[in-house]
């Protein structure tokens, strides 16, 4: 297919700024000081892509050369080759290195990622593009791959029709479009910032500021001119690289300030042909998208096997993306764009075929994964919220020994009273006694209480009116039962801080927000005396800090980094561990079950307990993890469950 790569003037300035963005980018994942907002240079990159394409459709459209058919063929000639490539070589090596969950939800991210939707899956899935999950994900850069794909379906078109009407018009229909999306980029970066930072809609400005270049009258700027305009842009882009860091606003007006530093950048700088002076520059800016592809994987792998980003560990992963970037451009880029030369069907060779062979891999794969996870772990439960157990009981929140013909123990709370079920599992089943489980996310079991969010970046404060709710159930539950033990579970530690709690319906004021919190677990606490049960409170468990949660099954990890400091854990604790001794002077008959002793040592809180990992994130146990505890807390402590009106170990 001779016409498919049209001839364009190779503009070397373009590949210099390729070379720096890819650098910036790289610098700060390597969290190298100085580049704490070097994730800028994917924005560099938005406005280049702007540029080009603009550039290149606006020609065609002109000399009446375009086709949607060979633009999309271009683009996957120019992308493809090295995305597969990088997919089969992060599929290979994260065999090696994840676990079966983690792999399962590799597979999840590769099929997004294959089909242009990597930024919306991450998105949904991610809290935060900082946070430790994203430090073994492999494949989350890709989302502004993704990003700049769906522009490419949506530009071309816009073009179209911006080239059928009058230059005025055509200024205005571009200016409203550029403003449109600043300034909703602007509004939503510090209300909505996970959407703000991976959508199209607040990034779409980034690629119009390069697109508009076009349209600029032609440079005539003398040199001197020039290098003053190109220097004051490049060091407003290191600036920028310095100044920002992952809490800044982004993207927003920060954006728009990288973005508008890079489009001077292009329009003042020109340099002619392959000029020797940046001969290395110009390389790496060849490079810069297999670079891209292959630096992010390699620094996932060293993190999961807690290898650290020291100096020498920082210049071998350079190293190791230059290497892989030169072969993968040499050895696969190169060849397959004289192989596009000779080729009809370049879609289907380049983009069809890949993709299809990239979801079948992926499905079987996860089919095998849940298989397999089922079959290794048969009897851990689903993570569900069990609740409105009176009116539709569900069987899988039911727990300890199901041979028994009453329901003795109640367990209430949140997610992490969810997570803590295998405890109470294994104790009620050494009990002999049958056990209900009525947990529901961010709901702790507070009487006559009523919970308010934050949202908005505190702008807003909203009432959660299923918490009552709920709650009301629970109390209705526990006075027609007849329970000998009603437990309490729960993410307590600063619960009064993450959430504003109110005896009404009123706005609440925050400032008495811990008193009504433990007004709640006092109500609870005296409701459930008056049922004549005992009750229970589980003492939250340790919250990992910079721990990855499998570190213990990495092969290369190193048993003795699977911990965080106790000094930490204890301060985390302190004011929570406060109340906890406060409510069982109040109420001797209150059994307070606290396994601190068995995951932490004096100096260390484990994330894992005879060789099995405990925690399914940061902060939730598994089921086989919180089982485990309970095993270990019987042979050291004895059963609270046997203990019915006595004292227990606190």
């Amino acid at each position: 297919m001779a016409d498919l790569k049209l001839q364009h003037k190779y503009l070397a300035h373009i590949d210099i700024l390729r070379a720096i963005a890819v650098l910036l980018v790289i610098f700060n994942h390597l969290n190298i000081i100085g580049f704490g907002g070097g994730y800028i240079g994917v924005d560099i990159f938005f406005v280049i892509s702007g540029y080009l394409i603009t550039k290149n459709i606006a020609q065609e459209i002109v000399s009446h050369e375009f086709s949607f058919l060979k633009f999309y063929q271009r683009r996957a000639v120019r992308l493809a080759p090295a995305f597969f490539a990088m997919l089969i070589f992060c599929s290979l090596v994260s065999a090696l290195f994840f676990t079966s969950s983690e792999l399962f939800e590799y597979f999840k991210s590769l099929i997004a990622s294959t089909f242009l939707s990597a930024n919306i899956y991450f998105w949904q899935s991610l809290s935060d593009y900082f946070s430790i999950n994203a430090h073994s994900t492999p494949l989350l850069h890709i989302w502004s791959l993704s990003l700049e794909e769906q522009f490419y379906l949506l530009w071309p078109a816009v073009l179209i029709c911006a080239m059928r009407i009058k230059k005025q018009h055509k200024l205005i229909l571009f200016t409203v479009i550029f403003l449109s999306s600043f300034f909703y980029s602007y509004s939503t970066a510090s209300l909505q910032p996970i959407f703000a930072y991976y959508m199209l809609p607040t990034r779409f400005f980034e690629f119009m500021l390069g697109g508009l270049l076009v349209y600029c009258p032609e440079n005539h700027f003398n040199d001197r001119v020039r290098s003053i305009f190109a220097i004051i842009s490049l060091v407003s882009i290191f600036v920028l690289s310095y100044t920002l860091n992952k809490n800044s606003i982004f993207p927003g007006l920060n954006a728009l300030l990288i973005c508008c530093a890079s489009a001077v950048y292009i329009y003042m700088v020109r340099i002619d042909g392959e000029n020797k002076k940046y001969k290395a520059l110009l390389y790496l800016g060849k490079l810069s998208y297999p670079m891209y592809l292959f630096h992010w994987p390699l620094i996932v792998w060293l993190n999961i096997n807690g290898i650290e980003l020291d100096t020498n560990n920082r210049i071998i992963v350079v190293l190791a993306t230059i290497m892989l970037s030169w072969l993968t451009y040499e050895r696969i880029e190169k060849p397959a764009r004289a192989y596009a030369k000779a080729q009809t069907k370049i879609l289907k060779v380049f983009f069809v075929f890949p993709c299809l062979v990239a979801l079948l891999v992926g499905i079987a794969s996860m089919n095998y994964l849940r298989a397999k996870e089922k079959s290794l772990h048969h009897s851990e439960p689903l993570h569900i919220q069990c609740i409105d157990s009176k009116e539709h009981p569900i069987p899988e929140c039911a727990l300890g020994d199901l041979s028994a013909q009453n329901i003795s123990v109640l367990l209430l709370g949140d997610s992490h009273a969810n997570a803590q079920r295998g405890l109470i599992d294994v104790l009620a089943k050494d009990a002999q006694l049958k056990g209900y489980e009525i947990t529901y996310s961010s709901t702790a079991f507070l009487a006559n209480i009523q919970r308010f969010v934050v949202s908005n970046h505190g702008q807003k404060i909203d009432l959660v009116p299923s918490f009552k709710q709920i709650n009301d159930k629970d109390i209705e539950l526990i006075k027609q039962g007849h329970y000998q033990y009603v437990i309490f579970g729960g993410f307590f530690p600063h619960n009064a801080e993450r959430n504003i709690y109110s005896v009404s319906k009123e706005l609440p004021d925050a400032n008495y927000s811990h008193q009504f919190f433990i007004k709640g677990l006092t109500d609870a606490i005296e409701i459930v005396l008056q049922s004549d049960a005992t009750p229970i409170i589980i003492n939250d468990n340790p919250q990992l800090r910079d721990v990855d949660v499998n570190c213990k099954l990495r092969i290369f990890v190193a048993k003795a980094k699977c911990f965080n400091d106790r000094k930490q854990h204890d301060q985390d604790f302190n004011d929570w561990t406060i109340d906890l001794k406060q409510l069982k002077e109040k109420y001797p008959q209150l059994i307070v079950l606290d396994f601190t002793s068995i995951v932490c040592s004096e100096t260390k809180c484990y994330s894992y307990l005879d060789d099995v990992p405990l925690y399914r994130d940061q902060q939730h146990l598994t089921y086989t993890g919180s089982a485990e505890i309970g095993l270990q807390y019987l042979k050291k402590y004895g059963n609270p469950l046997k203990m019915h009106g006595q004292s227990s170990h606190e």
